[in-house]
Order: structure tokens, then sequence, then C-alpha cells
């Protein structure tokens, strides 16, 4: 016989038992085609702070291969999984969140025939401000009601972890930059003030410039650290007359919360709730922080607010701010000593201007969370640190 033809079959041979294994392997594949909750994570961590409001997420369902006919399902949140929860992440101390902080829109999903995905429910999480932030709560909502096909055993559950965060997590770095808005959406609370509180939770890093900027119009009245004559790390109130005394000091690497109070040209500072300047007299009775408009240099001798910025670039400030805030009156010492106040306050407070609580952690807008929309832009793309504030005493 042909050594090659023997060869040549044996090869043939080879090829068609290939084919006919992968045939197999598809047909094999296709009869253990499995439903599955289609989500990477089955367990997802969720940092509850005040503000936190209602969260939503969508969950659906998949397959392998497309389905031979329609399949159906249901969500279900079911706290009786609570303890396979515990078993499974060894995580004993956890407690069921309450059901009534839970509700599923659309749980009946359905996924059409000759498709591999289904429509979407979405799990609506609400009244969150509630809990205990010193507990971690869980919520399983699990598949049920499924009868036309097999389901994965390991992904018919998704935990849903509520724990407390930090009141601040992230801030933003304001070396080398400043923010100003063009135009602001409520310009008329900006006019004419004679009554209002600017607040400021500052970390300055460096020093050893003549003057750093926290905010504030140049030539009007400014919040800046240092001056001819004022230490670098020491605060002063800008205005027709300047005021400022060694108790308004900043040491360097600690956060500080800033609260200056004006009362028709008084004005009065704490530095963390304590009070370090006394009803001092400005030079004026009211106080006017106007937008840029399309004129953000000093050329025409129009000034501005800004965050970080006076007069030139290199008057920044070298570290990190959080919760800034304008208030169109005068908070009292308890408001600004009462709980928490330093990290966050409720959106919708009263009278509250404008409101960037300056964690937006990407880009360069810096979002008013007031209801006013008076959003800030930075000049330049900067860093986000990630913090956990207040700190652990």
């Amino acid at each position: 016989m042909d050594m090659k033809k023997i060869i040549y079959g044996a090869a043939a041979l080879l090829v068609l038992a290939s084919c006919q294994t992968e045939k197999e392997k598809l047909d094999a594949h296709h009869f253990d085609n499995k439903l599955y909750i289609n989500s990477q994570n089955l367990s997802e961590e969720i940092l509850v702070k005040p503000g936190l409001g209602k969260i939503t997420r969508t969950l659906n369902l998949g397959t392998a291969l497309q389905a031979d006919e329609d399949i159906t399902g249901v969500f279900v949140a079911d706290t009786a999984l609570v303890d396979t929860y515990r078993t499974i992440y060894m995580a004993p101390d956890v407690v069921a969140l309450p059901l009534s902080m839970c509700a599923i829109e659309n749980p009946e999903v359905t996924l059409k025939k000759g498709s591999n995905a289904s429509t979407s429910a979405t799990v609506v999480f609400s009244g969150l401000d509630d809990l205990n932030r010193n507990l971690v709560y869980v919520m399983p909502v699990a598949l049920k009601n499924v009868d036309q096909i097999g389901v994965l055993k390991s992904k018919t559950t998704v935990y849903y972890v509520f724990k407390g965060a930090a009141l601040i997590n992230v801030v933003c770095n304001m070396s080398n930059n400043r923010a100003a808005a063009a135009a602001w959406k409520t310009p008329a609370k900006f006019q004419g003030m004679s009554t209002f509180t600017a607040e400021a939770l500052v970390r300055q890093n460096a020093a050893g410039r003549l003057i750093s900027t926290i905010m504030g119009v140049e030539g009007h009245y400014l919040l800046r650290i240092g001056d001819a004559g004022v230490p670098d790390t020491q605060l002063q109130i800008a205005s027709s007359s300047n005021q400022t005394n060694s108790n308004m000091t900043l040491t360097l690497g600690q956060w500080t919360h800033i609260a200056c109070v004006f009362n028709n040209g008084y004005t009065t500072v704490y530095f963390n709730g304590k009070k370090v300047l006394d009803n001092a007299y400005s030079g004026r009775t009211s106080v006017t922080w106007g937008a840029y408009g399309s004129d953000k240099g000093e050329t025409t001798g129009s000034r501005y607010f800004w965050l970080g910025y006076s007069y030139a670039d290199d008057r920044y400030f070298d570290g990190e701010m959080a919760e800034v805030r304008i208030w169109d009156h005068c908070l009292s010492a308890e408001e600004i000593n009462a709980d928490n106040h330093f990290y966050t306050v409720s959106p919708d407070s009263e009278g509250l201007i404008a409101y960037w609580k300056m964690d937006d952690g990407a880009g360069t807008t810096l979002k008013d969370s007031s209801p006013n929309g008076n959003d800030l832009t930075l000049d330049n793309p900067t860093k986000w640190p990630k913090v956990s504030l207040p700190e652990a005493e």
C-alpha cells in the first residue's frame, strides 16, 4: 500500500474526529444552558453617610446561549438569606436591612426566545439616613420562580451590603489651581450681602509664599493667608480694613474648619468652632462676590470671586479644600458647632447660597450641592486625595 495514501487517510480521519468532537462539545454546551443573574459582582458594598438619599440598582438575567423559549423569573428581597451571607463571607455580626427600605420595581423579568439577556428590574433603596452607621446591614435580592430552564446556583443572589462611611472620603487639591464661575445661576444672592457666612474645611500642606488664598474677591473682601508682616500660615480677612491675629494660625498638615461670619460690616471668625476673631470692623457694610463673565484676568481691573486665587497666579492655596459653603445669613456659634457640621450639612438648608462639597473625585467641575446650581470650574485638572473625615481620635 502507498505510504502517502495511508498518511493522508489517517490525517483525514483525525480532522473528522476533531470536527465531531467540537460538535459534540457544542451540543453538550447547548443542553447545559443555564440562567443566571447577569452581574459581575454578587456582593456590592454601599457606603452610608448623611444625605445619601434614595439609590437604585438594576438587575437582569442572562444565559450563555440564546434561549429556546421565553423564560421568566422574579427578583425578591429575601432577608432569610442573610444567614447564608454570614456563612459565605464569615461576617457573623451583619444584620438584615429593614424590608421597608427596599422596593423592587418590575420584579418579574422576561428573557425572550432567541435572546440571552432579559428585561431589567430596578431595586430601590430609601430611608438609608435612618440606619445606625455603626452596624453593617445586608439585603439579599434573589432570583425566584424559574421553571423553563436550569439555574446556575452560584449566581442566583446579589447581596447589597450597607455600612457607615466616613462623612468625607475624597477632597480637592487646590495647589497651582483656582476655581470660579463664569456666571452665577442666582447672581442676586451674591450682591450687596449685608449678612453672610463663608465656610471652608482646609488643610494647608506647605507655606513659604507671601500670600495664599482661600476665597473671596481681591481688594473687596477676601479670606487669605499671609501678607507683608503676617505669617504665611495665619489667616487674614482682607477688606477695606484688614483683620488678623495670632489665634488665626493654621497648623500645616492638619484639617481646620473655618467659619467667617459677616454681620453688617463686622466679622467674627471661628476655627474648629472656637472663636478666634470677635466682631472686628471690616471697613464696609456689605459685600458683593461677583462672577467673572468673559474676563478671567486682571487686565480690566475687574475682580471676581475665586477659590484659591487673588490678583496673581502664585497666590493659590497649597493644600486641600472641602465643604466650602456660603450662607445668606449669620450662623450662630451653636449652629457652627452642631454635630458633624464641619463635615456635612443638608443641601436644602435654609439660606444656603452655594455648597461645594469638593468631593467630585474627577474632572474640573465643582458641583454646587445646594438647589441653586452655582457650579465652579477649575482652571486645571487636579488630584483628588482620598481621606477619612472626621479622623479617628
